[in-house]
């Protein structure tokens, strides 16, 4: 069974490619900088209440890939065959752990909002954001916390993420958005009965339950003054646990209990605050910080415990001996939370062509690897670039719902739009001097760049 699982999961992650990236093209370009200028459906993501702020249905389809540039350079020779043959071969000392690095990733994105008609018309709107990693809808597996791994961006694009919003005007100056994130849980049991007299299975019992586990996502958006906009959205943590308890009886004599357990997937309880600023109607200009409360991360470690019973081993006394991890504490990662802010504009430079740019700092939430576990990451510097073209012309139906919200074409996305968005993950060199000679690693230290790139087409409809 645990063969069976490492086959069809091999990847781990501790947030999605929305967390790191941005939501669409757009959230890409502006390195995430969204809670106050949120426009369609990635306003699921940044701001739910940001929905009101689209005058039209719209739809976008993107595609992202992430190619990682990280490295690890060890301070002793990696070298993963027998003790016996390492030591001959190393005598100074080696490794006994390779790094594992990020690999590169693709997934899908989508983004979709719809502002209610009738006697709801520009009062409320609805919205939805996913992304889907290419080949699959979720890859996970438990990593060796003795080996140097980057946990934030392995695997980004292999977590699915769905959100789901619904936005409300409390008045025209104040709008109030709720939804949902949802992802699952994964509960199973086996129960085999094995006859070792003649090779047979009794019984063969194998229960399996998926549960969709839904946290809550909330925004508040203000307009003080005209061309001013301030933004606060909060993000419900959540991650995905499973659990595969076996037991196997081997007669009435032996039997062997097995159990898998792990909570992964994960991203933190995450505040947003953010402003935008219009002083023509051609630039934007927006401010945001966010708060991640990642010293809540959980051990992302797979807990496996092997439980020997039956009258066989108690005869020898070996009913305790044989158990293994069945009392292993979860790890302590001792992440702590961290507050990250950007700066971005958007400029509308020439009649349809409009172009982004953003900053972001986002500091480590990770200790220094010092001590017997390895998960690696540093200070990073984000820089972020994007490109908009809108061709085509609205629908005299569109247009009468402009005039019937009172806004102007400039106000939305366009007709039909193709968007890019770039990112650069700058991680700073970090060294993690090991505490205990004895340790499997040793000293090392990390680094290096991580590249994103979207691309996406949308209309309004």
């Amino acid at each position: 069974m645990c063969i069976a699982l490492a086959a069809v999961v091999p990847a781990w992650a501790f947030a999605s490619t929305f967390e790191l990236f941005g939501a669409g093209p757009r959230g890409t370009g502006l390195a995430g900088a969204l809670t106050a200028a949120a426009q369609g459906g990635e306003a699921a993501f940044h701001n739910p209440a940001m929905l009101l702020d689209s005058p039209l249905a719209g739809a976008w389809l993107g595609y992202g890939s992430q190619h990682s540039g990280l490295y690890v350079r060890q301070q002793r020779p990696v070298c993963t065959g027998s003790y016996v043959g390492c030591s001959a071969q190393h005598a100074d000392g080696f490794s006994a752990r390779a790094a594992a690095l990020p690999k590169n990733t693709e997934a899908y994105s989508l983004g979709w909002n719809y502002p209610l008609g009738g006697i709801l018309r520009n009062r409320m709107a609805v919205g939805v954001a996913l992304a889907l990693p290419n080949g699959h809808l979720i890859r996970i597996s438990g990593p060796d916390p003795q080996a140097p791994s980057f946990p934030l961006y392995e695997g980004m694009s292999d977590r699915l993420a769905f959100l789901f919003a619904l936005a409300g005007k409390l008045t025209d100056r104040v709008w109030l958005g709720l939804g949902v994130q949802v992802l699952a849980s994964l509960n199973a049991e086996i129960d085999l009965r094995v006859n070792p007299t003649n090779h047979s299975m009794d019984r063969a019992a194998i229960g399996i339950g998926l549960e969709p586990r839904a946290r809550l996502t909330a925004g508040l958006a203000a307009t003080p003054i005209p061309n001013v906009r301030l933004g606060l959205s909060f993000r419900q943590r959540i991650s995905l646990s499973y659990g595969i308890p076996s037991q196997v009886a081997f007669g009435d004599h032996l039997a062997l209990g097995i159990g898998l357990a792990h909570e992964t997937l994960f991203t933190p309880d995450t505040w947003n605050a953010g402003a935008s600023f219009s002083p023509t109607s051609a630039l934007r200009l927006v401010v945001d910080a966010t708060l991640a409360r990642w010293s809540q991360a959980p051990d992302p470690s797979p807990q496996v415990s092997l439980n020997v019973q039956g009258a066989v081993p108690q005869a020898f006394g070996l009913q305790d001996m044989l158990d293994v991890g069945t009392d292993t504490p979860p790890l302590q990662l001792g992440f702590r939370d961290t507050v990250s802010p950007a700066l971005g504009m958007e400029w509308r430079v020439v009649g349809d062509w409009q172009l982004r740019a953003a900053y972001r700092f986002r500091p480590s939430p990770a200790p220094r690897a010092s001590g017997p576990f390895k998960y690696l990451d540093s200070d990073t510097h984000i820089g972020a670039a994007g490109i908009s073209y809108r061709f085509g012309s609205l629908a005299p139906r569109l247009v009468a719902q402009l005039v019937q919200a009172q806004r102007q074409e400039g106000d939305t996305p366009g007709p039909l739009h193709v968007d890019l968005g770039l990112q650069l993950h700058a991680a700073t060199r970090r060294l993690a001097i090991a505490g205990d000679p004895n340790d499997p690693v040793g000293s090392l230290e990390h680094g290096g760049q991580v590249w994103f790139a979207t691309l996406g087409f949308g209309g309004s409809f």
